[in-house]
């Protein structure tokens, strides 16, 4: 190629609003201003040398390599121009290629393998892109050669065999956004009578309980059993009358009877199911607490036994020891 008169020239570039300098760095003279067509103060700038193909034949090194220069704006532009002796010769930068980002940009890095370019944004975010191999002449057409024909076994099966991924990719994993259950979505929006119906459809106590424990948090318990049919009604009392007297389910569910006695006791008398369903819960609690008050005279008649024993006991070890 041709020589010119930057090849060996040490320049400097800078920016200031919207406009781009390079100067001489031996003697201080600007050698080129140009205006860019950024909207914005230009925030950052990178200057890339990237190689020719190996392939071409050139002997001298400023001709083989492509030099670029990369504005970053705070009108989101990110835009590349070209710098070669000759545009600097010539008093223009021709404008290459551009991207656009949703913010205002305010940093960028390139790594020194001219490989990956760092963008930061005014937001925090930074966004990292990677520029693809290139290949040579040779390497194209071996490519080529070994892409199978369409249509054949070899291009049904030509990924069977490859890699899942590049030692130089980063995989970003996306977790699968985890689905709620119908009852927490109601109760999510606050339809408290409707997620205590739901959750008593599925017929499984432990989760029927935990829902009735997170309604009593939100003070809602008494709004999810009130204003409830005759059909509504039987399930939740079914359930209660069912579990009372579990000791893993009667600390809630004493409560829960509690407040529909408060609320539907005036009504006994209107409805022959939801009677017959009250009648089973008295009996139920009563037969209960029959067996709780025998329980605690046994316990009283054993504790009574075994304190008689050891005083009979003590004194007789006492009567020894005289």
């Amino acid at each position: 190629g041709k020589a010119s008169k930057f090849d060996n020239l040490p320049l400097l570039v800078s920016a200031g609003g919207t406009t781009l300098k390079i100067w001489n760095s031996l003697n201080g003279s600007c050698l080129l201003t140009f205006r860019t067509m950024h909207a914005k103060t230009i925030t950052s700038i990178c200057v890339l040398d990237i190689p020719y193909d190996e392939a071409e034949d050139d002997d001298n090194e400023a001709n083989r390599k492509k030099r670029h220069i990369m504005t970053a704006s705070l009108d989101g532009l990110l835009r590349i121009h070209s710098i070669s002796n000759e545009d600097i010769a010539a008093g223009s930068l021709p404008f290459l290629h551009g991207m656009q980002f949703s913010d205002p940009l305010s940093a960028l890095a390139i790594s020194q393998d001219m490989s990956r370019v760092a963008i930061g944004t005014t937001t925090g975010i930074v966004t990292v892109h990677q520029r693809r191999a290139l290949l040579s002449k040779q390497q194209q057409e071996a490519k080529e050669r070994r892409e199978p024909r369409h249509g054949t076994y070899s291009y049904f099966m030509r990924g069977a065999h490859e890699k899942a991924h590049d030692p130089d990719d980063y995989l970003l994993l996306h977790q699968k956004k985890q689905k709620l259950a119908e009852y927490d979505s109601l109760l999510r929006k606050f339809r408290y009578g409707d997620a205590l119906d739901k959750v008593l459809q599925q017929r499984q106590p432990q989760v029927v309980i935990a829902v009735i424990e997170e309604l009593g948090k939100r003070r809602g318990l008494t709004i999810a059993l009130s204003n409830r049919d005759e059909e509504s009604l039987e399930a939740i009392l079914s359930f209660t009358i069912r579990f009372i007297d579990d000791p893993k389910y009667s600390t809630y569910l004493i409560g829960v009877a509690h407040i529909l006695c408060d609320i539907y006791g005036s009504l006994i008398g209107q409805s022959s199911v939801v009677d017959e369903l009250f009648s089973k819960l008295r009996n139920k609690v009563t037969n209960e607490c029959s067996a709780q008050r025998m329980l605690l005279r046994m316990l009283g008649q054993i504790d009574f036994v075994m304190t008689t024993a050891e005083i009979e006991s003590a004194e007789e070890k006492a009567s020894r020891s005289v």
